[in-house]
């Protein structure tokens, strides 16, 4: 019994950086935390390393992951450092950190003053995500302390929309030009970045010296927001197709159908449809899942398997044939109840992922 195939489909991946980037006329951040959103780190750097200007990750362990893939360009690593050994790590090796608060700047400076490295830092600040970051209270004091550092290096500062709005968009736009102009009184070179893959939808006031773009990459936009002038213009393509093998075409005999009760409607003699695709694969137990003819989905999934009704040699559903499950992440999520970003991150859970150069 085979694992569920992801094919990754790298050519759309870079005709979509290339897209956006020539939509937004500005440097272009690619975000591959997560493994890429599922589509594999290492080999989505490696195709964008021509394209991308640099790249973004969540966690230390990412960056180290893409490191090679990245060819020599600059990483930043969104989640603050929280340990002085997690700071030497990535000053040892050139990324560039995010300090969000006075605690973090003070543990980075005692980084590099401690064991003579140069620390690369962005400054996160909060324009209402209250996620990570620091407010505009607390900006200035935290640029004062890191200014005239030898060995700390401030290469930039940058916010993230949290809302899917051009109103509230507008209204954090507005903060975060304030917050500019008090980091670029101690830094006035350093780079200023405030949106992600809706904020590149915007125009060019959004722009600013960088996009941090991730979702439309991988061929999909931000769900929730207001159809704008961006995306009519945009022809994104779509980064990844699952497929799952038909494990076992068979007739109903009796009792249930999975497990659960037993299924009256089922005829005797009915054909079934045993797909090689479970919740333990990444896609949602429920029998109104958003997998590709979850309609004829007969219970709840299996850890490991599916049952469907219907399914013949003709139609190519026949033992050993591969059936796509995930061809659009959008339609997924919107029948499973959830996003594309989760549905792109969890169906590549247990997949044997196929890249496609074509």
């Amino acid at each position: 019994m085979r694992k569920i195939i992801a094919k990754i489909h790298l050519k759309h991946i870079s005709d979509n950086a290339r897209a956006l980037k020539s939509l937004t006329k500005t440097r272009l951040c690619a975000v591959v935390k997560a493994n890429a959103y599922g589509h594999g780190a290492e080999e989505v750097t490696n195709a964008l390393c021509g394209i991308a200007d640099c790249f973004a990750v969540a966690l230390l362990c990412e960056a180290v992951s893409i490191r090679v893939a990245a060819c020599g360009k600059d990483i930043l690593i969104l989640t603050p450092p929280s340990s002085e050994e997690d700071a030497l790590l990535a000053a040892k090796n050139g990324f560039v950190m995010t300090v969000g608060d006075f605690q973090t700047a003070k543990l980075l400076v005692n980084v590099s003053e401690k064991y003579g490295v140069r620390v690369r830092l962005h400054c996160k600040t909060n324009t209402g995500m209250n996620r990570y970051g620091m407010n505009a209270s607390m900006l200035g004091r935290v640029c004062a302390y890191l200014s005239n550092r030898p060995l700390v290096s401030v290469e930039g500062m940058y916010s993230h929309l949290y809302g899917s709005t051009v109103e509230s968009a507008e209204k954090q736009r507005g903060l975060f030009l304030q917050m500019q102009r008090v980091f670029r009184r101690y830094f006035p070179h350093g780079i200023c970045h405030l949106s992600a893959t809706l904020g590149s939808l915007l125009g060019d006031r959004f722009a600013f010296d960088m996009v941090r773009v991730g979702i439309g990459l991988y061929g999909y936009l931000p769900s929730g927001g207001t159809l704008l002038d961006g995306e009519k213009r945009l022809r994104l393509k779509k980064g990844m197709t699952v497929y799952a093998e038909v494990a076992a075409s068979r007739r109903y005999a009796q009792g249930g159908a999975g497990y659960g009760e037993e299924k009256p409607l089922l005829k005797k003699g009915e054909r079934l449809t045993v797909l090689r695709c479970g919740y333990a694969d990444g896609f949602l137990r429920n029998r109104k899942n958003g997998t590709c003819g979850f309609e004829r989905n007969v219970n709840e999934l299996c850890m490991d398997a599916c049952v469907r009704k219907g399914g013949t040699a003709k139609s190519g559903e026949k033992k050993g044939a591969l059936l796509p499950v995930m061809t659009d992440a959008d339609e997924t999520a919107k029948a499973a109840g959830t996003i594309s970003y989760e549905v792109l991150c969890a169906a590549t859970r247990r997949a044997e992922t196929v890249y496609d150069y074509e």
